[in-house]
């Protein structure tokens, strides 16, 4: 396995983040999404939401992104999924390309799956047609795969059969990485994995190819490798806590870009106002045995609306630069992906970056401050 199997993957999840958020922004979206198994969709459904489940049949491709995704009926085309909990147990005609925390296929798939997620999960009745290209903390294969198994994983474990290769690269961790190969597993094919550890293979499970362990090699360009975690990382968190502030406090985001929009440099100064103080503030009530478990929450508080502000003022970035394209678009699907994007690539800036981001969590922390204080007033 080569890192360039690697950077592609994570290129293509860049990509395809932003490209099935936009393409469901024009379908359906709201809070929770349910297409009933009576219902029959005869050609592409888009959506994003909290919660979607889809019992029906589509005859087309299936795009969504949201928080948690269940597909229980037929897909004809394309499953193209983004969420935190994806689970898919009907028959899939075309491709799988998935990206979340959890992952779970216990249907049939009749073409590729490529999945990125923390765990990644191929259950007992899972079928796949072709090749399986994979990359989590937790690799399962327990179903059937008819073509090879590809991917990167800290721990693999293999019960079901593969019809072809397994190519798995464990990483260079000595303490975590770990293939097991169990006894009711069947490779027809050749087995090849990258780690410092042996594969505890048992002895009943059959191999009908050669097995071959390689040592992995420190990468010069390791570096880089780091580099494209943490931007992936970046920006699905961004996107993920985006994805909750437009859909589960859609009424409260609305408010405060609203309020932005109005006066935004006034508000950069009460957001480094409450940046700055917080700190301090809670470090005094500590001093009083009272006070302990109020600094706590006043310091998680704290934590979460210095990264909650970034995410409000790409909204505000990316509705700004909307609004001059699209005057009459109303959703906040578009503004999300764009000012997420925008603001990455500003904050990359070398030292540049460092001002701007702070420049946006005091702008973000000053309008949900102008917003709570304005709504304290009206009670």
């Amino acid at each position: 396995m080569k890192n360039k199997g690697l950077k592609f993957l994570i290129l293509a999840v860049l990509i395809l983040l932003p490209i099935s958020a936009l393409r469901a922004a024009g379908n359906h979206a709201g809070a929770n999404i349910y297409v009933p198994e009576s219902e029959i969709i005869s050609g592409n459904f888009y959506a994003t939401g909290q919660d979607i489940t889809v019992d029906g049949n589509i005859g087309g491709d299936l795009i969504v992104a949201g928080q948690n995704i269940k597909v229980n009926g037929d897909v004809e085309g394309d499953i193209i999924a983004v969420g935190q909990s994806i689970t898919i147990d009907g028959f899939i005609g075309g491709n799988v390309r998935v990206v979340g925390n959890s992952l779970t296929i216990n249907g049939s798939v009749a073409r590729n799956v490529n999945a990125f997620g923390t765990n990644v999960i191929l259950g007992p009745n899972s079928n796949i047609g072709w090749d399986v290209y994979s990359v989590g903390s937790l690799v399962e294969a327990r179903g059937i795969i008819n073509g090879n198994l590809n991917g990167y994983a800290a721990q693999a474990l293999i019960t079901g059969t593969v019809e072809k290769d397994i190519n798995l690269n464990l990483g260079e961790s000595d303490d975590v990485s770990s293939l097991t190969i169990s006894s009711t597993a069947v490779i027809n094919g050749n087995l090849n994995y990258t780690s410092n550890n042996t594969a505890n293979i048992a002895t009943d499970a059959k191999i009908n190819g050669t097995t071959e362990q390689k040592f992995p090699k420190i990468q010069e360009n390791s570096w880089l490798m780091a580099w494209a975690w943490k931007t992936l990382f970046t920006m699905f968190s961004a996107f993920f806590i985006g994805l909750v502030l437009v859909f589960g406090l859609k009424n409260i985001t609305d408010g405060i870009l609203n309020g932005m929009e109005k006066t935004p440099a006034k508000k950069i100064l009460p957001g480094l106002i409450i940046m700055l103080i917080t700190p301090p503030l809670a470090i005094i009530l500590m001093l009083t045995l009272i006070g302990i478990p109020l600094a706590v929450i006043l310091l998680a508080l704290w934590m979460i609306l210095l990264y909650v502000a970034r995410i409000i003022t790409a909204l505000w970035i990316g509705k700004l630069i909307v609004s001059k394209i699209d005057k009459k678009s109303s959703s906040l699907m578009w503004p999300l992906v764009i000012g997420v994007l925008v603001l990455f690539l500003l904050t990359s800036i070398p030292i540049l970056g460092a001002f701007i981001c702070l420049i946006a969590v005091w702008l973000g922390l000053g309008a949900i401050y102008s917003y709570a204080y304005n709504q304290y007033k009206n009670i």
